[in-house]
């Protein structure tokens, strides 16, 4: 008997909706990593595809199709470049996905779209490989299976309509297939070899992050970086007091008038480091950005990175651009100065020599009221923080003479404007000064045990030379605490907090999980079996607790497995009662016999009817792939009830008991 249309699925429509979502998986794990034109281009066709799937309107011609992912093929082939092979192969891979979507599909397109499919999503491991990359991994290793299994019987039957709970336990089945391999998948990622270096780094595409550090600071010039919070770093240490949390990266010496660079001069001295102050150890895990310098605490003591090169102004760099996530320990030293001697004054009271006479003239005033050439630096601060200056991000003053402007005309401006001010000031007084660019502040995550430092809290301060050691001032009169202002510590906020720390741990467990930590783990589980911490003291207390526990826990998946497996359907305690009231008129259904055979196999008339009846109400019921409703169940419990009332000869049995 054919099932009811309503409770059935035609086998090609299970397959096109798995297939939909198989190439939509694909397409968002690439997504946002692609040009918006491919982006696009897809959002238009894959829903235009389905729409030609769900009216049976036809699909274009295949030789068309054909000619356009020849022209696909031929332009993404056109388009690969030595620095980034991923980007155009995976808009070229999402082009031919979007020709097999709108093709009449058969069972090679099917394969074709997973295919492209997982090629999609191999090509978004090279660009990134985050929390939400696991998420589509996850999502396909679970489908592909499922969508395989439906595509044999659609290869086989393509009209083929099947139950809707026989198409439910397919799909369950084959999900045994992932749920098997996914232990397995997990040992080899622990167990198999790993090289110090990522085999296919070549391919991957160098990632152009945002970030408000600079090595060249000009007045206004990270305005708008400031207000990015994109996270640049993420630290793991014990929370501190937030007024050391200055983060040092590069040390700025030379001025021109308008911007801050680095000239080397006092990156190759040596220094004395004032190791009286506390120490504090940092795991810091520093994002892809254009740039060689790495970040930790002020002052950094040392900072392991291979081939890592120390400066004497404490400023460390890798011997390239950092384009990909990296992770290194760094050791500071919580010291207020950095002592070092015979430095070259001359060159850190290098001025411009059409310096404004205005700020010079200001300068001298300042210095000169302070009681020793010790205070100079904090008279100057004074000046800053008395003369109704402000802190701003809007609208900065960048003119031909920006510094001049800031200073007596606008009177505000970002923390470039502050220190920059104020280290032009010491010079023009005589005191060897400098800029130190960085990040200050950072969010502690409690959860995780670790600072996140945002873009937008780049941030430039100064390094004054008193008394044989470089002392850390910063003007900017900008309180840059937090992560964010106290209005986005919200709900919302602290959401995001917690999607950051599910990807702060995806990627120390998952993504630097590299070949020294491999090592390390391994040598964990031999020593452990060379010298295992065993405690041979018995809690007999605590013993018999577990046992009882133990005991009442295996007591409980019994007791729920008898009643669960006691607890028939209608259906089956109908069908139950039906034939022991058969059975008390000596009929026993056989054990291959269906249930029309066995009715019709009955030899009383009388009998045989009420038998039939019963039977032919039951199956008009049951092959709808349905529960059976109150009043159904109540009519049929009616027919087994008239039997009673039958007494058929007993030479009419035909299997008597």
């Amino acid at each position: 008997m054919k099932p009811n249309n309503i409770r059935s699925i035609r086998i090609e429509t299970a397959v096109k909706i798995t297939a939909a979502i198989i190439g939509l998986i694909g397409f968002l794990s690439v997504a946002g990593y692609i040009s918006i034109v491919y982006s696009s281009l897809f959002m238009l066709l894959f829903p235009f595809s389905i729409y030609l799937e769900y009216k049976k309107v036809g699909h274009p011609q295949r030789w068309l199709l054909n000619l356009a992912a020849l022209a696909v093929i031929i332009f993404s082939f056109l388009r690969l470049d030595s620095k980034d092979l991923v980007t155009p192969t995976v808009e070229g891979l999402l082009m031919l996905i979007c020709v097999k979507f709108l093709e009449d599909k058969k069972f090679r397109d099917y394969m074709q779209i997973y295919a492209i499919s997982l090629f999609l999503l191999a090509g978004s491991a090279l660009l990134s490989i985050d929390i939400a990359f696991s998420i589509y991994f996850m999502g396909l290793v679970f489908l592909l299976p499922a969508a395989i299994v439906l595509l044999t019987y659609y290869s086989q039957e393509p009209d083929l309509e099947l139950a809707k709970g026989t198409v439910i336990k397919i799909i369950s089945k084959s999900l045994l297939i992932p749920l098997i391999a996914m232990p397995v998948t997990l040992v080899f990622f622990i167990a198999l070899p790993r090289t110090s270096n990522p085999l296919f780094n070549f391919l991957n595409r160098g990632e152009k992050a945002k970030t408000g550090f600079t090595d060249k600071v000009k007045l206004g010039g990270i305005s708008g970086i400031q207000e990015d919070s994109t996270a640049i770093f993420r630290a793991q240490m014990d929370k501190v007091d937030d007024r050391i949390l200055y983060w040092r990266g590069i040390v700025l010496d030379s001025f021109d008038g308008a911007s801050w660079t680095r000239s080397g001069e006092g990156a190759s001295g040596e220094y004395q480091l004032n190791i009286t102050g506390r120490k504090i150890t940092q795991i810091i895990y520093l994002e892809p950005y254009e740039n060689i310098y790495v970040f930790a605490l002020d002052k950094p003591y040392s900072i392991a990175i291979k081939d890592l090169k120390k400066h004497g102004d404490l400023a460390f760099t890798t011997p390239k651009t950092i384009d990909r996530r990296i992770r290194y320990e760094a050791v500071s030293v919580m010291s207020d100065a950095i002592t070092e001697e015979n430095i070259n004054k001359n060159h850190y009271l290098q001025l411009p020599e059409d310096i404004s006479p205005e700020i010079v003239k200001a300068a001298k005033e300042t210095a000169s009221k302070a009681e020793s050439g010790t205070q100079i630096p904090n008279a100057v601060l004074n000046f800053l923080s008395r003369g109704n200056y402000k802190y701003s991000l809007q609208n900065l003053p960048i003119t031909k003479n920006p510094l001049e402007d800031f200073l007596f005309k606008h009177k505000y401006g970002n923390c470039e404007y502050f220190a920059s001010a104020m280290a032009v000031m010491l010079r023009a007084a005589g005191i060897p000064a400098r800029l130190v660019g960085g990040y200050r502040g950072g969010y502690y995550n409690d959860m995780g045990k670790y600072y996140l430092v945002p873009q937008k809290n780049a941030h430039v301060w100064v390094e004054a030379y008193v008394n044989n050691n470089w002392m850390r001032f910063d003007p900017t009169p900008a309180p840059i605490q937090g992560f964010v202002s106290q209005r986005e510590l919200g709900i919302l906020f602290k959401i995001r907090l917690t999607v950051d720390l599910i990807n702060y741990y995806w990627n120390i467990t998952v993504i630097n999980y590299d070949f020294e930590r491999q090592i390390s783990l391994f040598n964990k589980i031999r020593m452990g079996i060379k010298k295992p911490a065993f405690n041979l003291s018995i809690d007999r207390e605590m013993l018999i607790r577990y046992f009882i526990g133990i005991f009442i826990a295996v007591a409980a998946v019994f007791a729920g497995y008898a009643v669960l497996s006691g607890k028939r359907s209608p259906e089956t305690r109908l069908l139950t009662v039906f034939q022991k009231r058969m059975e008390g008129f000596g009929y026993r259904r056989g054990g291959s016999q269906g249930l029309e055979e066995f009715a019709e196999s009955v030899k009383d008339e009388r009998l045989k009817e009420h038998a039939l009846r019963f039977v032919k109400e039951f199956e008009r019921i049951y092959y709808k792939d349905r529960r059976f409703n109150k009043e159904e169940i109540k009519r049929l419990k009616a027919v087994i009830e008239e039997l009673k009332s039958i007494i058929p000869k007993r030479k009419s049995a035909s299997k008597p008991l």
